[in-house]
C-alpha cells in the first residue's frame, strides 16, 4: 500500500511490483488514516525484513523480500 505519488505511478515500481507478484494498492487521496496503514508497513518491514539481518549484498536482501512479504501478509 503507498500513497499516490508519482514514483508509486511509474512502469519502473510496476514493473518491480510485478516481479514479486505484488499487488500494488495506493490510499484515497486525502485520507491520512490510510496513508497511516502505509507508514507502518515501511517501518515494519525495514524493522523486520530490511535490517532484521545482515545481508551479504542487496540482491540477497531482495531475494528475501517474497518469502517475507508471503509471510506479512
Amino acid at each position: 500500500m503507498t500513497d499516490n505519488g508519482g514514483c508509486y505511478r511509474s512502469y519502473l515500481f510496476k514493473t518491480a511490483v510485478d516481479h514479486i507478484m505484488a499487488k500494488h494498492v495506493t490510499t484515497r487521496p486525502y485520507t491520512p488514516r490510510a496513508n497511516g496503514k502505509a507508514e507502518r508497513f515501511i517501518q515494519t518491514s525495514i524493522k523486520e525484513w530490511a535490517y532484521s539481518q545482515v545481508y551479504e549484498n542487496s540482491e540477497e536482501r531482495t531475494g528475501h523480500l517474497k518469502p517475507w512479504a508471503a509471510f506479512y501478509n
